[in-house]
């Protein structure tokens, strides 16, 4: 980031009107600026400035970009015009390098990185194009790999002037993230088995019309999802991506270097994903208008009394009608803290009983025979109340990740378990006499619109 040129007078007039000024410009094209909060308790922002006609059109788009919400698009808070063919997009800044940055620093991407990569921005393109609006700009200097490892799509500008197609898009995704992999000569190099690799796919893919949803199969057909290793120097093409605590949010978590772990080549389920440790992870997103929950962890848990305890401290989180966001952040402590003490009592302070979800966690409880995981830390990086389904329950993303701990059977074997890359589903959350408790599991592409 350079702190050397201020934005135009018009831009500063802008970042003053939503409190904050100038931190820093963003790339090369001098109409990207990162702006910090003026206030302490002020939200750090991204202002990008596109050339643009004034007119219906762009009226119709600006409406459904800021009602657009998904944890991996950046978040426009406004579309505010500065002048003759010049509107601004006010979005809420994502720290951390993009994915140009991390690629010039590092020897080319695995497989499961791809899909890490892969899979958030396609599930992204879809959630755009549902509102029938094209990105029009997909590629590895526009993917930011945000707090905990999470790539999100920060620049909007050519979605806000109506560039690109649906196809389009898709095509943009397959060459970056080919862009990123070996070369199919490494492929041959290194002597691989003769099969059908992840790079063939792809290029397969960019001979059709496919959609983000086909990308999102056939990454999850041929590869398991890795955590991306950023390198251990800082990064600083991207927005707050350099070392300096004054280019990023003070209080912003820098970008986890997760350890790498092999998992069996299969599709997650749609309800939940197995963690090495025999946990489901749930997964994460954006908290609508009440901020990102980022590091609320659920306690070490030794024995299921503990758990008890946990539970009872902070209940009101699920007592609160109004808030199910909070609620579906707590529940997911919750539910890490029983299934690390393999406890299927305190399973019943999360899920709701005779729903799907307390079926299926009491299934794995029998599966960990015993086992408990010591030192285990759920990390709830946020949460989004997505709609009510039919029935009238209320329906949350989350977005969560495991943290390293250990495994311990009942005849006291230790097995040490890498942290997990963060994992985004939705939970259907039913009212009931104890207040919020899960009803379902699914992936957000599930949600009733």
């Amino acid at each position: 980031m350079d702190t050397a040129a201020p934005p135009p007078d018009d831009v500063t007039r802008l970042l003053q009107a939503h409190g904050t000024r100038a931190a820093g410009a963003v790339g090369t094209d001098g109409a990207w600026w990162v702006a910090r909060p003026v206030a302490d308790d002020g939200a750090w922002l991204a202002v990008q400035v596109a050339d643009v006609p004034v007119d219906a059109t762009l009226a119709a788009r600006a409406r459904a970009l800021t009602g657009l919400h998904h944890p991996h698009l950046a978040r426009v808070v406004a579309v505010e015009p500065l002048g003759p063919g010049r509107v601004a997009l006010v979005c809420a800044h994502v720290p951390g390098p993009t994915l140009t940055a991390v690629r010039a620093a590092r020897h080319p991407l695995t497989d499961g990185e791809v899909v890490t990569v892969a899979v958030p921005v396609a599930q992204a393109l879809a959630h755009l194009h549902g509102a029938g609006i094209a990105h029009g700009a997909v590629g590895a200097d526009r993917i930011v790999l945000g707090p905990g490892g999470m790539p999100v799509l920060v620049d909007l500008r050519a979605a806000l002037r109506g560039d690109g197609t649906a196809t389009g898009d898709v095509h943009r995704l397959l060459a970056t993230l080919l862009g990123v992999m070996p070369p199919i000569d490494a492929h041959l190099a290194a002597g691989l088995p003769e099969e059908v690799r992840l790079r063939d796919a792809l290029e397969a893919l960019l001979r059709t019309g496919a959609g983000p949803d086909e990308v999102v199969d056939t990454v999850f057909a041929l590869a398991a999802p890795e955590p991306v290793h950023l390198p251990d120097e800082p990064l600083r093409d991207g927005p707050g991506a350099g070392d300096d605590g004054s280019r990023r949010p003070p209080d912003e978590e820098p970008v986890r270097r997760l350890r790498q772990g092999r998992r069996p080549r299969r599709r997650p389920s749609v309800a939940a994903v197995a963690t090495a440790a025999g946990l489901l992870v749930l997964g994460a997103a954006v908290v609508l208008g009440r901020g990102v929950l980022s590091g609320v962890a659920a306690p070490a848990v030794e024995s299921p009394g503990q758990v008890v305890r946990a539970t009872a401290a902070s209940r009101d989180a699920a007592a609160d009608r109004e808030d199910p966001a909070g609620a579906a952040a707590a529940l997911t402590r919750w539910r890490g803290a029983a299934l690390a003490a393999a406890d299927p009592a305190a399973l019943t302070t999360v899920a709701a009983d005779g729903s799907p979800a307390l079926a299926a966690d009491r299934e794995l409880v029998d599966r960990l025979a015993g086992a408990r995981s010591d030192g285990l830390v759920v990390d709830v990086v946020a949460t989004a109340v997505t709609g009510t389904t039919p029935d009238g329950d209320a329906t949350v993303v989350v977005t969560s990740a495991v943290g390293a701990h250990t495994r311990v059977t009942p005849d006291g074997q230790r097995a040490e378990v890498a942290a997990t890359a963060p994992r985004t589903v939705e939970l259907v959350l039913r009212w009931t006499a104890q207040g919020w408790r899960v009803w379902d599991v699914r992936e957000p592409a599930a949600a009733t619109p």
